[in-house]
């Protein structure tokens, strides 16, 4: 009885889990697909990226590609820029920008100033860390 029992519990959790591993439905095949890309492409791992281009819709990798040109990446940047007042997620918004401009000496700026700001916050605090000992690593040549 006691194995049955168990079996039956084993088989329910199975069951109840099963479409987390396996997405039953294309949408959410279509969304981890997505997000897979979205993280590539920002990564600049493009060659992995073009990889799942196949099971994408073209309007999402153009609407990407769209807010993520430096013009309007730098348009972004000028209208941060010119508050007078920068909240804590206007220089983490900096530095997200700057880092994809490939500025990486003035991301590190923007990520210092929100750090300077809130150093109690969690996530502020880890990236500034994480950027600030990334940037006393030997550079190669």
């Amino acid at each position: 009885m006691k194995d049955t029992v168990l079996i039956s519990l084993l088989v329910w959790i199975i069951a109840a889990n099963i479409g987390k591993l396996f997405p039953l439905s294309k949408g959410e095949r279509y969304y981890r697909n997505l997000q897979k890309w979205y993280l590539l492409a920002n990564r600049g791992e493009w060659e992995k990226a073009k990889k799942i281009e196949n099971y994408l819709k073209i309007t999402d990798i153009e609407n990407f590609g769209k807010k993520n040109r430096a013009e309007e990446l730098t348009k972004k940047l000028s209208e941060i820029n010119i508050k007078v007042q920068k909240t804590t997620d206007d220089w983490m918004e900096m530095a997200v920008l700057l880092n994809r401009l490939n500025n990486k000496d003035g991301a590190y700026r923007a990520i210092e100033n929100a750090y300077k700001l809130d150093p109690i916050r969690e996530d502020v605090s880890k990236i500034y860390f994480t950027y600030q000992s990334s940037l006393q690593l030997p550079r190669l040549p």
